[in-house]
């Protein structure tokens, strides 16, 4: 009983001979070496993925917003005039030169 050999040719039942325990931890060693890569690989693939899909969204985002820009632009104001507001700013403007070239000429004619 004492002699008795086991499947890989050694007598003592769990252990191996040091050659073949250090070739084994190797291969060990190459396998995990192997897994980990793989899996670095595969958190790059999820990692990447996920910057695409956020990379999408915000093209979409950016789309709508353009798209509203360009509704808001082209859309009538009341009297069916695009540029209503700057209309307005300028039709004051004018008011308000008007009224200083009727101060001036008051000015003008009380001096003389």
């Amino acid at each position: 009983m004492a002699n008795r050999r086991t499947q890989n040719g050694n007598r003592n039942g769990n252990l191996m001979p040091p050659q073949n325990r250090i070739q084994n931890m190797d291969n060990s060693n190459v396998i995990n070496e192997e897994e980990f890569i793989a899996k670095l690989s595969a958190m790059g693939g999820v990692i990447s993925t996920i910057g695409g899909i956020m990379s999408t969204a915000a093209s979409f985002l950016a789309l709508q917003k353009f798209q509203r820009d360009i509704i808001i632009e082209e859309e009538p104001t009341g009297n069916g005039n695009r540029n209503a507001p700057k209309d307005d700013r300028i039709s004051e403007l004018e008011k308000q030169i008007q009224y200083l070239i009727k101060e001036i000429d008051e000015l003008k004619d009380r001096k003389s």
